[in-house]
C-alpha cells in the first residue's frame, strides 16, 4: 500500500512539473472582471434599456442567503469547507466508474473545480483538462479563503435563459433580489448547474420539481435544514416564472442613443463591462412626452378618417376563445395600442375583446370620427351607426388607459417627435424621436431634418432687434413680388390667410405670424447678417439658405437643434449645449464619465468652434437608423424578448475605464444674445400664446410664463411648435417621412400645439407661475397701436423698448412711463441717437 501511495505522489508530481507551465494565473481572480450586461436609466433610476449577451448581476457572498449557500453545497459539493480544493473521495468514486464502464462519469468534480473551469477552462470531457482543472483547484484553494470561492461560483454559473450567477436566475426566475429567496426556490435554482436546460423550471416543471426535492433531501441528510422547513419545503408548488429585466421607462430612442455614446466612449467590449449609464431623462417627463405625441397623433388620424379594420377574423376563430385569443395576440401592437375583436355589434354598440381576454364595449360616440378615409384631405358620410364601422369579427386597434377606459383609435400613418429640455443646464428630461422605436428605429428627434416653417421666425425677428428695431417698428404687410435668380425667378409670397394688413408693427407681425412683413424684416436687415445672427443659437450656416425664403423657414434644421436654439430665449440669452447623459458608472459604482455642469457665462467666448462644443456635440450624434455595429449584443425590447442579436468576434473582454474620456467638470456656456434682446423676444412671443397663433395653448395652460411660435411649411408638409418657460424648452413636430401632405388645415397650432400643450399640462402641473424679472436697460413707453409712435392719447398701448432705443415724441424726447402708468417726459433721459438700420447693423456687425 505504502508503494503504491508512493508511486501515486510521484506521478501526480511528474503530472504537475510537466503542466505547470501551462496552468492558468489563478492569482488573476483576486481583480476578476465578470461580464455584465450594459444598463441604461433614468435621471430616477429607472431603467430605460438592456443591452449585452449575459444577464448578470454580481453580489457578495455576505448578501447570499444561508439557505442558498446550504443548498449549493448539498448539491454540488458537500464537503466543500473541507477538502483542500479537490475531493478525493469524490475521484476515487469516478474512478471506479470509469474503471467498470469504460466511461467518464458524475462525481468527482468540487465547487473549486468549477471555478477553475468556468474562469479558465474549457468543458471538453478529456484527461487532460480533468487533470488541469484538479491542479487549478489547488492552487485556487492557496489563493483565496472557500467563501471567495464560492462567491466567485455564485456570480459566475449559467444557470439558463441568459443569467449568469444566481442573483440574475433569482431576478429571472422568481423576480426577486437574491436575498428575498424562500428555502424552495433557493433549493430549485441550486439544482440548475447540473443541467440548466433540463431542470428549468418554466420550461420543465416536473423535472425541475424532481431535482428540487433532491436537492431538499440532500440539505436535510446534511443537517443543514430541519424536518419542518423540509416538509413545508417539499409541498411548495413551483411558482417559477420569466422575469425578464423590462423597461420600467419607454424611452428606447434615449437608450439607443446612450448606447451608441458607451460604444462611442469605451469600444471594444462595452456590451460586457457592467457600465451604468444614468441620463438626464426624467421618469415622469418621459411618460407625459410619450402620451402627448401619441394623442396628438391619435387625434391627427381621427381628423381624416378610419382607414378600415388591421384584419378580418372569420367565424371559426371567433367561435374558439382560446384560438382567437391566440390570433389576438400573434398581431403586432406598436406604441402599446390593443388589437381588439368586435364580437358582437348593432346600431347603438360593440362589444370587443382584447389578447388578454378583458372585454370592452365601444358606443356610437366613440366611433363617429370613424368616417371612410377617401384620401387626405376627404371623408366619407357621417357615422351615424356603430355597426356602420365595427362588423363582428374586424380587429381595430384601442388605447387603454390605466383606469381600464379603452378609446378606439388607428396606428398613425404619419410620423412626430419630441424633446425637451432645461434651458439652464442643457439637460434633455423627455425625448420621443417617433410612435414606436419597433416600428422605426429612426430618431427624427437628431437625425430628421425638416424646413421649421414660421417657427424659425423668432431669430429673423431677435436679428431684427439686433440691428436697431423695436417691438413696435412698422413694416408694411402687403403684396410683394420679388425677382431673385435664388429663388427660380419670381417670388410671390403671402400670408398663409391669403389676406393682407397694411402697417404693422414687429411684434403684432410675429404674434400674428405674419409672412410679408418677416420677409420685409429679413430684406432690411441683409440676408448675411441674418445668419450670422442665427449662427449664434447653434445652427450650422450650411443649412440656412441665404436668400429671403430664409425668413419662412426655408432652413435645415432637426427638432433637437430648434429646441436648444429657443432655450437661448429662455435663459435670457446664453447657448446651453444639450446633453443626456449625466454620469456612467461601472460595476463597482465608480464614475467612468460625468458631463460637465454648465456654468453662464457672460465675459467667455462664444465657443462657436470651440473644442468643449465638440465634445458636447459627440453626445448627441447617433449612426444611422438600424446600422450595424461591430460587436455583440442581444437588444431587449419592452416586452421583454429579443427584439435584436448582433453576433460578433472579439466583443469577450469587458471594456477598461479610460482616463482620457473624461470631459472638464465644467462647461462654459457664453452669453450669445444681449439679454434685453431675449426678453423683448421672451415678450413677444408670450403674446403668440397668449392671443396669437398659439393661443390654444394659453386658453388650455391658463399660465402667463410661457411663450412660443407655431410654424408650418409649404403643402402642410411639416408641422411644429417650439416654445418655453424659465424651466422647460421644447419642440413638437408631426410630419410624413415620405414627405406627404398632412393634409388642409393641419398646421402647427393645429397639429403639433396639442402636443406640447399636453406635455406642459402634466409638467407644470403644481408648479406655480415663474416671476418674469425683465433685466436691466428695459424701458416702458405708452405708444400709438397704429403707428408705433409714443403717444398719450386713445388708442395707445404699452410697449417695452431697449433703454437706448426708445422711440422719440414729436420734439425729439423719448416718452416713458410713470409709476403711476401716466406718460411723463424724461428730460435726464439722453435723446434716442438716430441711426439708420444700416448704420446699427454695422456696429452689431463689429460684436461678432
Amino acid at each position: 500500500m505504502i508503494t503504491v501511495t508512493v508511486l501515486g505522489a510521484i506521478g501526480l508530481a511528474y503530472l504537475y512539473d510537466s503542466l505547470a507551465d501551462d496552468l492558468p494565473d489563478v492569482a488573476s481572480l483576486q481583480e476578476v472582471q465578470l461580464q455584465m450586461p450594459l444598463r441604461i436609466y433614468t435621471a430616477e433610476g429607472e431603467l430605460i434599456a438592456e443591452y449585452g449577451e449575459k444577464r448578470r448581476e454580481p453580489v457578495q457572498i455576505s448578501a447570499v442567503p444561508q439557505s442558498l449557500r446550504d443548498a449549493i453545497v448539498s448539491s454540488e459539493d458537500k464537503r466543500f469547507y473541507d477538502h483542500p480544493g479537490v475531493d478525493w473521495q469524490g475521484l476515487a468514486r469516478a474512478g471506479l466508474y470509469l474503471a467498470r464502464t469504460g466511461r467518464m462519469g458524475p462525481g468527482g468534480s468540487t465547487i473549486t473545480m468549477q471555478v477553475a473551469r468556468n474562469f479558465f477552462l474549457t468543458n471538453e470531457r478529456t484527461y487532460k483538462r480533468k487533470i488541469r482543472e484538479i491542479f487549478t483547484a489547488l492552487r485556487i484553494e492557496r489563493l483565496l479563503a472557500k467563501d471567495q470561492i464560492l462567491e466567485l461560483y455564485v456570480n459566475k454559473i449559467y444557470l439558463g435563459n441568459r443569467s449568469y450567477g444566481f442573483a440574475a436566475a433569482s431576478r429571472v426566475y422568481y423576480g426577486k433580489k437574491i436575498g428575498d429567496l424562500e428555502l424552495a426556490e433557493s433549493a430549485m435554482l441550486a439544482g440548475l448547474p447540473k443541467a440548466p436546460s433540463r431542470y428549468n423550471p418554466v420550461v420543465n416543471p416536473e423535472r425541475a420539481l424532481i431535482r428540487r426535492d433532491y436537492v431538499l433531501g440532500r440539505m436535510h441528510d446534511d443537517g443543514r435544514i430541519d424536518e419542518a422547513s423540509y416538509r413545508a419545503a417539499l409541498a411548495a408548488p413551483v411558482t417559477a416564472t420569466l422575469h425578464y429585466s423590462r423597461p420600467e421607462a419607454e424611452a428606447a430612442y434615449i437608450g439607443e442613443m446612450a448606447r451608441a455614446r458607451v460604444q462611442q466612449l469605451f469600444g471594444d467590449g462595452w456590451a460586457s463591462a457592467g457600465y451604468n449609464v444614468f441620463t438626464s431623462i426624467r421618469s415622469t417627463d418621459q411618460r407625459a412626452a410619450n402620451r402627448a405625441l401619441r394623442g396628438a397623433l391619435f387625434d391627427y388620424e381621427a381628423r381624416h378618417g378610419f382607414r378600415g379594420p388591421v384584419t378580418t377574423l372569420d367565424a371559426v376563430v371567433l367561435d374558439d376563445p382560446q384560438t382567437l385569443l391566440e390570433a389576438l395576440d400573434d398581431l403586432p401592437s406598436p406604441g402599446g395600442l390593443t388589437p381588439s375583436a368586435v364580437i358582437a355589434s348593432d346600431a347603438v354598440g360593440a362589444s370587443l375583446v382584447a389578447a388578454d381576454g378583458a372585454e370592452y364595449a365601444l358606443a356610437l360616440a366613440d366611433v363617429e370620427w370613424a368616417r371612410e378615409r377617401l384620401d387626405v384631405d376627404r371623408r366619407g358620410d357621417e357615422i351615424t351607426a356603430v355597426d356602420q364601422v365595427l362588423a363582428v369579427g374586424d380587429v381595430v386597434m384601442l388605447t387603454v388607459d390605466e383606469d381600464g377606459t379603452a378609446r378606439f383609435v388607428q396606428e398613425p400613418g404619419v410620423e412626430a417627435a419630441f424633446v425637451a429640455m432645461a434651458p439652464d443646464s442643457g439637460e434633455i428630461t423627455a425625448l420621443v424621436g417617433g410612435f414606436d422605436y419597433y416600428r422605426s428605429k429612426f430618431n427624427r428627434v437628431t437625425q430628421a431634418r425638416r424646413q421649421p416653417g414660421s417657427t424659425f421666425k423668432p431669430f429673423i425677428y431677435s436679428a431684427a432687434l439686433a440691428a436697431g428695431d423695436t417691438p413696435a417698428t412698422i413694416y408694411n404687410d402687403a403684396p410683394v413680388v420679388f425677382h431673385d435668380d435664388a429663388l427660380e425667378g419670381e417670388w410671390r409670397p403671402s400670408n398663409y390667410s391669403g389676406r393682407f394688413y397694411g402697417p404693422t408693427r414687429l411684434r403684432e407681425a410675429l404674434v400674428k405670424s405674419r409672412n410679408l412683413v418677416s420677409i420685409r424684416v429679413l430684406r432690411e436687415i441683409g440676408v448675411p447678417f441674418a445668419i450670422e445672427h442665427s449662427r449664434r443659437f447653434g445652427f450650422e450656416e450650411k443649412n440656412l439658405p441665404p436668400d429671403l425664403s430664409l425668413a419662412l423657414g426655408s432652413a435645415a434644421v432637426t427638432p433637437m437643434e430648434l429646441t436648444t436654439a429657443f432655450a437661448v430665449f429662455a435663459n435670457g440669452g446664453y447657448r446651453v449645449q444639450p446633453h443626456f447623459i449625466d454620469r456612467i458608472e461601472d460595476p463597482r459604482g465608480r464614475v467612468v464619465y460625468a458631463t460637465p455642469k454648465v456654468v453662464l457665462c457672460d465675459d467667455c467666448d462664444t465657443g462657436l468652434e470651440s473644442p468643449l462644443r465638440a465634445e458636447m456635440d459627440a453626445e448627441l450624434e447617433a449612426p444611422p437608423a438600424n446600422a450595424q455595429t461591430d460587436d455583440s449584443v442581444i437588444v431587449i425590447d419592452a416586452s421583454g424578448e429579443v427584439e435584436q442579436t448582433i453576433v460578433a468576434e472579439g466583443a469577450d473582454e469587458p471594456a477598461t475605464p479610460d482616463p482620457s474620456v473624461m470631459p472638464p467638470d465644467t462647461v462654459d456656456a457664453p452669453r450669445v444674445l444681449d439679454a434685453r434682446n431675449a426678453w423683448l423676444m421672451g415678450s413677444m412671443m408670450r403674446e403668440v400664446v397668449q392671443r396669437g397663433t398659439a393661443r390654444r395653448a394659453g386658453e388650455a395652460l391658463q399660465r402667463r410664463d410661457l411663450g412660443g411660435k407655431t410654424g408650418t411649411t409649404n403643402n402642410q408638409l411639416d408641422a411644429w411648435f417650439a416654445g418655453f418657460s424659465d424651466q422647460v424648452v421644447a419642440s413638437a413636430w408631426i410630419g410624413s417621412d415620405g414627405l406627404d401632405p398632412l393634409g388642409r388645415g393641419e398646421a402647427g397650432g393645429i397639429a403639433a400645439l396639442p402636443m406640447w400643450t399636453a406635455f406642459m399640462a402634466e409638467t407644470l402641473s403644481g408648479m406655480p407661475e415663474s416671476d418674469l424679472v425683465e433685466p436691466p436697460g428695459i424701458e416702458t413707453v405708452r405708444i400709438d397701436a397704429r403707428t408705433g409712435e409714443p403717444s398719450a392719447g386713445d388708442g395707445t398701448l404699452l410697449e417695452i423698448f431697449m433703454a437706448d432705443n426708445l422711440p422719440a415724441s414729436a420734439d425729439g424726447r423719448p416718452v416713458l412711463t410713470g409709476s403711476d402708468g401716466d406718460t411723463t417726459d424724461q428730460d435726464e433721459t439722453p435723446a434716442p441717437v438716430e441711426k439708420t438700420t444700416r448704420e446699427r447693423i454695422k456696429e452689431v456687425e463689429q460684436l461678432f
